[in-house]
């Protein structure tokens, strides 16, 4: 956990990670450090792994393997097959940390997970005021951890324009501002699931500094659903705590004290970068227009392949713009996860995604009744929501881990 958000790792560049003549990072076979750690964990955890393929429900492998076979038939039909092959790998890998970390996470120090996951939040959130305050990367011993050099020149940077003025949104060691924001969110709502009470220091460290961070992520929708968490998990301790003692009045003055509150809190910053970033977004947005024809197209890939879709990892090839200066530019997967696992793998895929999904909701529901239940269904929510506005998820090393890290530790609260 502790060395989930570094992207260090050496990239090897196929005939098939190019397309219409460009590399591609998603599709660059690539052999990170978490990928070194995952393997020897395999190594050792690999008599246990058999012993659990021989009780599993066997319905469950037939799910599983009936899914690999789907994705066979795509893959054999796509345009490039062999990143569909390297696809498959990613999958499987993915498949097994999810198996570990179900019959591991409620083994596991629960104090030390809850420091990794602190100290993940405390270093990237301060390599992120570094670079905001520098507009640019920091360079030195951070290029191990996963930073890139960069400034707000570079050529595809993220930068926010706010009243036509630039700033480089931080990317920390992650390779996107956006994934950054998706990873303080998740990791500090882990904070939460792991904390004890005498950890309440920490907590509230990694809250502050996580939460500082994020808004210079400027991701708008990272943003918005932790505005919401907070809001969930301090709507539900107040009425915890005071359920049985404010009368209907206390309760009305509470909501309105909040309410000026908030309201007063708009008219003082409603100026800030922050405010204007959400009030400035316009439909007429650049990345706005490239994200709707990215995800027009992957309707036209579903339309065409419905069944076994396009294939995994051939999203890319499958982009079709008149527009020759649009393709550079949008060679880019759908930021859409579940139109993404449609395109590629079909409708046969998106059952299996959708029925795993289902199995780990009844898994956090049937958990519910423990203090857990909340922040497993907060972190359920985070990957739909994030899901639903980018592609992360599936598409990065990053992103993957931190699905495989959500998904099994929702079945690891399943009761017995």
């Amino acid at each position: 956990m502790l060395f989930l958000p570094t992207q260090f790792g050496k990239h090897f560049w196929p005939n098939f990670s190019f397309v219409y003549g460009l590399r591609l990072d998603y599709l660059s076979p690539t052999v990170y450090l978490t990928d070194i750690f995952i393997v020897l964990i395999f190594l050792f955890f690999f008599p246990k792994l058999l012993f659990l393929i021989k009780t599993i429900n066997k319905k469950y492998l037939v799910a599983f393997g009936l899914f690999l076979l789907c994705a066979l038939v795509g893959i054999m039909g796509s345009k490039n097959p062999l990143a569909g092959f390297y696809g498959i790998i990613k999958f499987l890998e993915c498949s097994f940390l999810v198996v570990f970390v179900v019959d591991n996470f409620k083994k596991f120090n629960q104090r030390i997970l809850f420091f990794s996951f602190l100290i993940g939040i405390v270093f990237e959130s301060l390599l992120a005021f570094f670079q905001y305050f520098n507009q640019g990367s920091v360079g030195g011993i951070f290029y191990f951890f996963g930073e890139r050099a960069f400034n707000a020149q570079t050529p595809g940077i993220a930068n926010a324009s706010i009243n036509g003025q630039l700033f480089l949104r931080p990317y920390a060691t992650f390779s996107h501002p956006n994934v950054l924001a998706g990873f303080l969110v998740i990791a500090m709502l882990y904070l939460f699931l792991l904390f004890k009470n005498k950890q309440r220091i920490y907590l509230l460290t990694g809250i502050f500094l996580g939460t500082i961070s994020l808004l210079l992520t400027l991701s708008r929708t990272a943003i918005f659903l932790w505005i919401i968490s907070i809001a969930i998990l301090f709507g539900i301790s107040f009425v915890k705590k005071y359920k049985n003692r404010f009368s209907n009045r206390r309760f009305i003055v509470s909501a309105t004290l909040a309410l000026i509150l908030i309201v007063s809190s708009y008219f003082v910053f409603q100026n800030s970068f922050l405010l204007q970033r959400f009030s400035l977004t316009k439909l007429s947005d650049e990345s706005l227009v490239q994200r709707e024809q990215l995800i027009n197209q992957s309707f036209l890939m579903i339309k065409k392949n419905p069944v076994f879709g396009v294939g995994i990892n051939n999203f890319f090839n499958n982009l079709s713009f008149s527009n020759t200066q649009l393709e550079i530019t949008l060679i880019q997967p759908v930021h859409n996860i579940f139109l993404l696992i449609l395109s590629e793998t079909g409708l046969t895929g998106f059952i299996f995604f959708a029925y795993l999904f289902y199995k780990m909701m009844c898994s956090i529901i049937y958990s519910f009744s423990e203090k857990e239940g909340k922040y497993l269904l907060l972190l359920v929510l985070t990957v739909i929501f994030l899901g639903f506005f980018d592609h992360y998820f599936l598409t990065i090393q990053q992103g993957q881990i931190m699905l495989s890290l959500i998904l099994g530790t929702a079945f690891a609260y399943k009761k017995s």
